[in-house]
């Protein structure tokens, strides 16, 4: 969880006020769509698709959040093992695809280059990525400028501190790493921490960090290219580094 002098349980109160708020969105969603269908009294394909699309979303961020906390509260005693990095990025950009389309965002995965795997927990590695590209898919159509479609990228490359994986989009990298340090100091208390990415909650940046803090890494603001969003270096396993 996020430091907190006055101890975890605040922290994990206030992060679960956080994802409380964020859930609202999606269910308001399926709860509009639900109520067109009373009145008209049918329903199509695509509505049923897009309630499916976003119910999926508010249960993935309460399971990413659940984990979270099982994670941080195993942290001492939490074992890590090799994970294919790369597998993960795409696997998440499964997972995203169908919400993607959902907010006209195309996906994308870079990875530059085979890669050893790196020390992670793997159920917690794949939450971590698809609870921040929830909320950022949530976030990208608010910052588009153009008529071009939005992308979000999945990307992944080699630091002298370890290999670094993350979520990237539009954004001003200086004013994400702003709001993001705010918001781990608020521990989620702000209804709306994250200005520069979102007008939601963020609860899934939160869940992110909070399960990278249990891996031994922490997420922070980063650059890809041209692009900004959040990223986290993880560790290479030492074992298999020669193979």
């Amino acid at each position: 969880m996020y430091g907190n002098n006055d101890g975890s349980g605040i922290a994990s109160d206030s992060l679960l006020l956080s994802v409380a708020e964020q859930l609202k969105l999606p269910l308001l969603h399926i709860a509009r769509l639900a109520e067109v269908d009373a009145i008209e009294g049918r329903i199509s394909a695509e509505d049923i698709s897009r309630m499916q699309l976003s119910a999926e979303a508010a249960l993935r961020l309460v399971d990413g959040y659940l984990l979270g906390l099982q994670l941080a509260k195993e942290q001492t005693n939490l074992e890590l093992e090799p994970v294919s990095l790369g597998s993960t990025l795409v696997d998440t950009a499964h997972q995203l695809d169908g919400f993607a389309r959902l907010y006209g965002i195309d996906l994308e995965v870079h990875v530059a280059g085979r890669y050893v795997p790196v020390m992670a927990n793997a159920a917690g590695l794949k939450a971590a990525f698809a609870s921040l590209g929830y909320a950022l898919i949530e976030a990208l159509p608010a910052l588009q400028t153009t008529q071009t479609r939005v992308a979000l990228r999945l990307a992944a490359h080699r630091t002298p501190h370890g290999l670094v994986a993350g979520l990237y989009g539009r954004g001003d990298v200086g004013a994400l790493s702003k709001d993001l340090k705010m918001a781990q100091q608020l521990c989620g208390g702000a209804r709306q921490p994250f200005t520069a990415v979102s007008s939601t909650s963020g609860a899934g940046i939160f869940v992110a960090d909070t399960i990278f803090r249990a891996m031994q890494s922490r997420l922070r603001a980063g650059k890809h290219q041209k692009l900004s969003g959040f990223a986290a270096t993880l560790q290479p396993s030492r074992q298999l580094q020669l193979i």
